[in-house]
């Protein structure tokens, strides 16, 4: 039976919206299979390449990819399969199959979030990132995103780090020689959740191939957090399938004006819920995942410990684990900063007050007593409020 699935998944167009049609007209792949074109035309259901490619009733490329799936170990599961994840079947154009690589987690019972944003992340993005992964996947979630640089790895690294789950879905084949630079964390992936794919293990990165591998990423999850995106960041297209999916959008706040964040704060004008620790997330799904979701374990595992013993390649850039402090630091005399605004949070007013150098990273403020999520929060709402800007090599200057 499943090799009908694998000719009808090859016969549908990438993102088709035909399937749901097809299985409640016709019940069964195999009887598709079976159906004459003159009867699957007569239906009006599918394009023309699409009836093109179901008139082809030969299996030589079906069973190419079954043997290539036994050889790779990819587990070929298709739509009616009890694995296949129950929020897929409700959106417009499912999967007729998934490849899977690695362990799939029951995702129709788990609480599970995407993590998307910039490729060219920022050191403070890759921090919020990375924390708000490991947060989460130390609670029982588990953690979705692309396998791309930046963000994506930033949040892959996260929850594996703390021993959690992690999900990568592909624009292409799991096969496929797609950023060889990731390739290492594929593997680890593997070991520490799954790869996923609609597309069978050799198919290369077709046109549009983001931005239809996107609605699965929204659609597998209850919500999605967009970290540092642009006006014209990939992530927005995520954002907005999650939004027609009825799913939740989360969004890192980022400083007014920095065009790293525009995106983002142009979702945060319309509606999306800002982000600034991990609890802004716990509390949307806290009370329908009582029994999963352990925010008290999540909470009591310090991660800036996980973090400085871990040897993520997506921290390990020059700009930041090198960072240096300006040549006439140390001899510049020392200035008054402002006067904090007592109204801001408290973990704000400790952040700024700690700081004793004219710039800092965030590295530099670990020791001040206060949880990752939090210090990395208080930066943020720094920026905003303007009384510290990020400059070059992941490093903030005190404004005077």
């Amino acid at each position: 039976m499943i090799k009908y699935w694998v000719w009808l998944a090859l016969s549908l167009d990438i993102g088709s919206s035909h399937l749901k049609h097809l299985l409640q007209r016709f019940g069964s792949p195999d009887v598709i299979y079976a159906t004459p074109i003159s009867e699957l035309k007569a239906t009006f259901i599918l394009s023309n390449s699409e009836l093109e490619k179901l008139s082809n009733k030969s299996f030589a490329k079906t069973n190419n990819i079954l043997s290539q799936c036994e050889e790779s170990d990819i587990r070929i599961i298709p739509y009616t399969d009890n694995m296949y994840p129950e929020s897929l079947k409700y959106i417009i154009n499912p999967p007729a199959v998934l490849y899977v690589k690695g362990k799939l987690p029951n995702l129709s019972i788990m609480p599970t979030v995407s993590i998307v944003g910039s490729r060219k992340i920022s050191s403070h993005g890759r921090l919020a990132a990375w924390s708000l992964a490991g947060r989460l996947a130390l609670s029982g979630m588990i953690i979705v995103s692309g396998g791309a640089l930046g963000a994506d790895t930033a949040a892959h690294e996260g929850a594996i780090a703390v021993g959690g789950k992690t999900v990568a879905v592909l624009p292409c084949g799991i096969n496929y020689n797609y950023l060889k630079t990731n390739e290492f964390l594929r593997k680890t992936i593997e070991d520490n959740g799954c790869l996923i794919s609609e597309l069978p293990p050799l198919e290369p990165l077709h046109k549009n191939a983001f931005h239809i591998r996107n609605r699965l990423l929204s659609a597998l999850s209850l919500g999605v957090i967009i970290v540092e995106a642009g006006c014209k960041s990939g992530s927005l297209i995520t954002a907005r399938h999650a939004i027609d999916q009825g799913r939740e959008v989360f969004v890192v706040t980022g400083k007014a004006g920095d065009k790293a964040y525009a995106g983002s704060n142009e979702l945060i004008r319309d509606g999306a819920k800002p982000v600034f620790t991990a609890d802004d997330v716990f509390i949307e799904y806290i009370n329908r995942y009582t029994n999963i979701i352990d925010i008290e374990k999540a909470k009591k595992t310090s991660l800036e410990k996980i973090y400085r013993t871990f040897n993520s390649p997506a921290f390990c850039d020059d700009c930041y684990l090198n960072a240096q402090k300006d040549e006439d630091n140390s001899n510049a005399i020392k200035k008054i900063k402002k006067k904090i605004d007592e109204t801001l949070p408290k973990n704000v007013q400790i952040v700024y007050n700690y700081i004793d150098n004219d710039v800092v990273t965030v590295d530099d403020l670990l020791t001040c007593g206060l949880p990752f999520e939090e210090i990395l929060s208080a930066v943020t709402q720094l920026e905003i409020y303007g009384y510290i800007k990020a400059i070059p090599g992941g490093r903030y200057s005190v404004v005077y």
